[in-house]
């Protein structure tokens, strides 16, 4: 294979992380930088656009340095974000407004004047995705109707990785990862924008970006970006995907069934299938993988490692402490008291849904439950609890899949910090009644990135050298006593937000929090 090396940049909800790659996927030089969240109302959550490309430059810039690659060789860039966002670029490609992001709410009017108007069926049949204020499409039509004379300057509305990539190339488009996720009028068979959906609901298709395969190479560094980032003027860059794909890509997730657990500060399931059929209340991503052709139906809970840290900042001074004299993780602290409660936590339950849900639920006002606490319940009862919610929440939406026919291997792939934890991945192979395997010290979403530019430029053969790549750590077997327990209790789980469903809206109206 001919020397050569790729850089992969994934832009994340509190920081950014670029990745130098070889043609063998060995990792020369990393960089991270970290940003804050802007919420400067309830329900509101933002960047500068221009932090995004700061971070994109800065860690690029930095990771070339570490690996001591000269720009000259660098054969292929990628990108990936978080997703969706939605950032206005007048013609002059200057941002008009602060971006908001996939965790901003503020689009809940909008998206009822969109089922009105449209019908949630027909989104669905169209986009394969519900209407909530999650997607970029709702975020628009929120612009267009709270800063008209914004909207009206808007040249493109773009997305977290599209704002740097219009930096480092001049073009303002978008990938098919990013176009499923703005949503509501995308067309995720045959992959464009349904032009008399947009006029339906008001949106000029114009402001709508182009739409490109996620590894097709879209354009060149250009002369200014090239003195930002430490890149060659000229080098390719591809047209980029969604952070999550791209974590999947660097693990192997590529084929049929193929399914991956990412247990980050959200818990997000996602398994690849090349039928397009769709999961009714599920997220559907055009995979980066031969992104013409494949898809991912994807299961997003907002909490899942927010939970554990959660418990560790508020009420886990003891283990900071602890850990702090010994010199080691909290969280290895916090595991060891969990392994000591058994399976089923005691009868105790948690809904994992301390900041509302997403998949299937799609309700901002749901809030965390804890049921069947006891006096007799210690510390390592909730931490155990917490993490057995979030294995019940995963559950939940792997059978929603399940009723919509898609094919699931029954192993599932685990990643990023909430993987380490030995127990949890036990925890989830009991849940879910699968073998659970662990790829340790994967660097996730910029390699992927690397790869899907690899593949683009024709630096790689295929997406598949990734499982050359790759080392499972350590396997997890179902036990079967533990997985006929955790059934009866996943019914009690099952059952609880229906229940409940009334009362959150009451509480919500009460306290205003809504």
């Amino acid at each position: 294979m001919a020397r050569g090396y790729l850089i992969g940049c994934d832009i994340g909800t509190g920081g950014t992380k670029a990745a130098v790659i070889d043609l063998n996927g060995k990792v020369l030089g990393t960089h991270y930088v970290e940003y804050p969240l802007i919420t400067e109302r309830p329900g509101w959550a933002e960047h500068h656009p221009d932090t995004y490309w700061n971070a994109v430059a800065e860690t690029i810039r930095v990771s070339l340095e570490m690996a001591k690659v000269p720009p000259s060789e660098v054969l292929g860039v990628g990108l990936s974000a978080m997703s969706p966002a939605c950032i206005l670029v007048d013609r002059d490609l200057n941002p008009l407004q602060l971006s908001h992001i996939w965790m901003d709410r503020r689009g809940t009017e909008e998206s009822r004047r969109i089922a009105q108007l449209l019908g949630e069926d027909a989104v669905f049949e169209k986009s394969a995705n519900p209407i909530d204020p999650y997607y970029a499409t709702v975020k628009l039509l929120w612009e267009k109707n709270h800063r008209p004379d914004l909207y009206q300057k808007a040249y493109k509305m773009l997305t977290a990785k599209d704002y740097p990539l219009m930096k480092l190339t001049g073009k303002c488009l978008t990938d098919y990862s990013n176009a499923s996720l703005i949503g509501i009028a995308f067309d995720i068979v045959n992959k464009t924008w349904d032009r008399q959906m947009l006029a339906e609901i008001g949106l000029d298709a114009d402001k709508f970006p182009d739409v490109y395969p996620c590894d097709e190479v879209i354009g060149h560094v250009t002369k200014e970006a090239a003195q930002a980032t430490g890149l060659l003027e000229g080098t390719p860059v591809v047209a980029g995907t969604v952070d999550c794909n791209a974590a999947w890509v660097s693990t192997g997730i590529l084929n049929n069934g193929d399914n991956s657990i990412t247990l980050g500060t959200a818990g997000v399931w996602g398994v690849v299938h090349d039928k397009p059929s769709f999961a009714n209340g599920m997220i559907t991503i055009i995979h980066a993988a031969d992104s013409k052709v494949k898809y991912t139906t994807v299961g997003a809970l907002v909490c899942a490692g927010a939970l554990i840290r959660y418990f560790r900042d508020t009420f886990g001074q003891v283990e900071v402490d602890t850990a702090g004299r010994l010199k080691i993780s909290p969280y290895d602290i916090m595991n060891l008291e969990a392994e000591k409660v058994p399976p089923g936590s005691d009868g105790m339950i948690t809904l994992p849904y301390f900041m509302g849900e997403r998949t299937p639920l799609w309700d901002p006002l749901a809030r965390g439950v804890i049921l069947g606490a006891s006096l007799y319940h210690g510390r390592g009862h909730y931490i155990r609890s917490f993490m057995e919610g979030v294995a019940y929440g995963i559950k939940q939406n792997i059978e929603k899949t399940r009723q919509a026919g898609l094919e699931i291997n029954p192993h599932v792939t685990l990643v990023e910090g909430g993987a380490n934890s030995r127990l949890w991945r036990q925890i989830l192979a009991d849940v879910l009644g699968m073998t659970t395997q662990h790829v340790k010290d994967s660097l996730g979403a910029p390699v992927g990135d690397a790869i899907v530019a690899g593949v683009g430029v024709g630096a790689l053969n295929g997406y598949e050298v990734v499982n050359d790549w790759i080392t499972v750590s350590e396997r997890h077997e179902p036990q079967a006593n533990n997985v006929r327990l955790y059934e009866q209790l996943y019914e009690i789980y099952a059952g609880l937000y229906p229940k409940l469903r009334g009362d959150f809206d009451q509480l919500a109206q009460v306290t205003g929090y809504r």
